[in-house]
């Protein structure tokens, strides 16, 4: 029942779909060259299929606005409390915030048949990037990468910046998950690390 989603993460995770696109849209402007410009568009349009997806899982039995709303001002919170001032930051906002509450709502209501949460660890040259390994990948990791091994105040700096991404994921996980809290906090900074880890950052 719809109704009961306003009690639930389901309205979260389709107000983070939503959401997702709305920052990947802000950080299109932001690209220094016309191949960023078009990988942004690449993962805009990756994105806009999860929250389809989303919406099609959730919002079938009704009107998921509700649902949407009643979620909007925690994730809006965490959401302005790490506003990227750059690309970069931006960049990895995309890469591994997005990944965090993929990983988180996934969890919580539970993944279609299909579907893997990035918990296990990548293989060697790939990367598992939120709830879909194809989402924000190649290019978004790809990228980054290979900026970050090239300037080590940027590396330290995006570094810092992956340690507030995640904070704002516990900080999610301990409005939405109830009893779950602790379990939640442990999966989530366990799997960012090894998303940083595969940047070349130390978690």
């Amino acid at each position: 029942m719809l109704a009961d989603l306003t009690k639930s993460p389901a309205g979260a995770a389709i107000y983070a779909a939503l959401a997702e696109l709305e920052r990947l849209a802000a950080l299109l402007p932001l690209a220094p060259g016309l191949a960023d410009r078009m990988g942004v568009a690449e993962v805009i349009a990756q994105r806009h299929e999860r929250y389809r997806e989303l919406l099609g899982r959730f919002g079938e039995a009704g009107d998921p606005q509700s649902a949407m709303a009643a979620a909007a001002p925690a994730l809006d919170d965490a959401r302005r409390r790490v506003e990227s001032t750059d690309w970069w930051e931006a960049l990895a906002a995309t890469l591994l915030g997005a990944a965090l509450t993929d990983e988180l709502f996934e969890i919580l209501v539970g993944g279609p048949s299909g579907v893997a949460v990035a918990a296990e660890p990548e293989r060697a040259g790939e990367a598992s990037v939120g709830v879909d390994a194809n989402v924000d990948e190649p290019w978004a990791t790809r990228r980054l990468r290979a900026a970050l091994a090239e300037d080590a105040v940027l590396a330290a700096r995006i570094a810092m910046w992956g340690r507030r991404l995640v904070g704002e994921a516990i900080v999610l996980a301990r409005e939405f998950g109830g009893e779950r809290y602790p379990e939640l906090a442990d999966k989530l900074a366990v799997s960012h690390a090894r998303r940083l880890e595969n940047l070349g950052l130390a978690g």
